[in-house]
């Protein structure tokens, strides 16, 4: 399980189960050094791979020190700068993406869209979720995902990423219970979300409850001022992949062998769409 900490004034994620250390959110006073620390904690734990999520003006320094830029998101930071995705490996062998996924995924891209939004069914309802929640989400989040890089069966954890870390959290119920969760890693400063952590019950699939749940979220967010909505979405999902390419979102790349979902370390694709 990833262990979320602070570098300096920045943000780190980092473990073996993705073997991986990842800069989530680079501070201005930890450049350029940061780079040369990430490098550090990736060798002290064996990690075959860093990952640096930066605005785009810090690009030059870690291309400079062997990255390279996997994915691409405009007006990532308050609507205004671009976010580069930068990667580096220590292991050749996962540099190599997976071949038939990425050729089914490219095949999507090729598509047309044609969606027709629908009504959410009268059984279902969506609305915000709250501390109160926690001990519901966990097992719509047990059954859904067997392995995951953080802990979201912990209430606990649940909890303190609604305080500390800016996480907001959606839900569909059907007769009182919650059958559907999605959720949303809000920077309130740099106004962009993540919209992550969609969660549906398999007797409850169908339904297009992911569709709707991102459409609610998407307005709920708007409304706070929020400028940049973004996904990494595990790239052989193509159902989750469509998704987002049905609603608008713009493919910004693919991180490849990203993150350990499910018991194996799976490439993601990166989306993302301007709430103007």
């Amino acid at each position: 399980m990833d262990k979320i900490e602070n570098c300096g004034q920045s943000r780190i994620s980092h473990g073996s189960e993705s073997s991986r250390v990842y800069l989530m959110d680079l501070h201005p006073a930890d450049f350029p050094q940061i780079i040369e620390k990430l490098d550090k904690i990736a060798a002290e734990g064996r990690y075959t791979k860093l990952f640096a999520k930066v605005a785009a003006k810090y690009g030059p320094a870690f291309l400079n020190a062997g990255y390279v830029i996997e994915a691409l998101v405009p007006e990532f930071y308050g609507g205004q700068e671009d976010a580069l995705f930068l990667m580096k490996y220590t292991d050749a062998e996962r540099q190599k993406p997976e071949a038939k996924e990425l050729e089914a995924f490219q095949q999507l891209l090729l598509e047309p869209v044609e969606f027709e939004p629908t009504p959410i069914d009268n059984a279902y309802k969506l609305r915000p979720l709250n501390e109160s929640d926690a001990e519901a989400m966990v097992p719509v989040f047990k059954q859904v995902f067997s392995t995951y890089p953080f802990p979201i069966y912990d209430p606990a954890f649940l909890i303190q990423s609604m305080r500390e870390d800016g996480t907001r959290y959606f839900g569909a119920f059907c007769e009182g219970a919650l059958i559907a969760i999605s959720s949303a890693e809000c920077n309130d400063v740099k106004k962009n979300a993540e919209m992550t952590d969609f969660a549906v019950l398999p007797t409850h699939r169908g339904k297009r409850l992911a569709v709707h749940l991102l459409t609610f979220m998407e307005e709920e967010l708007t409304k706070d001022g929020f400028k940049t909505f973004y996904t990494i979405a595990r790239l052989h999902s193509l159902p989750m992949n469509k998704t987002f390419y049905n609603l608008g979102y713009k493919y910004a790349g693919t991180l490849t062998r990203n993150t350990q979902i499910a018991g194996k370390i799976e490439s993601m694709n990166v989306w993302w769409k301007s709430a103007k």
